[in-house]
């Protein structure tokens, strides 16, 4: 099965792409390896709907949570020929773990101050 679930801080403002009509969300997300190791930076994409919603509301350094699955694409570089390779996250879900900051200027309707998602 693949399904992975994520915590952690948007190292980057998503950014909003319109493929043919599809949008799609890109940003990097920093995830803690815990006992000083330092961070994974992990690219995370979303589609549709829900990519424009999240990148209306989330900015860097919210806090949030996140299931999806692993995507692997493959390539040869078209410069130099040499193969390529990349992984990422596709979010199904992405939940906001933490209170919107003050330059943040827009949040979902549903949004309360103190109510968590849980």
């Amino acid at each position: 099965m693949n399904n992975v679930t994520l915590v952690g801080r948007l190292a980057t403002d998503p950014r909003l792409e319109d493929t043919n009509g599809n949008p799609i969300c890109t940003f990097r997300l920093s995830v803690d390896r815990g006992r000083a190791e330092g961070a994974d930076f992990i690219p995370i994409k979303c589609f549709g709907t829900a990519a424009e919603q999240h990148h209306k509301y989330l900015s860097k350094a919210r806090l949030v949570s996140i299931t999806g699955r692993i995507s692997h694409s493959q390539w040869k570089d078209k410069e130099t020929g040499d193969p390529r390779e990349r992984y990422e996250i596709i979010g199904n879900f992405i939940g906001y773990l933490d209170s919107p900051t003050k330059e943040t200027k827009n949040e979902p309707a549903e949004y309360k101050p103190g109510e968590g998602p849980f």
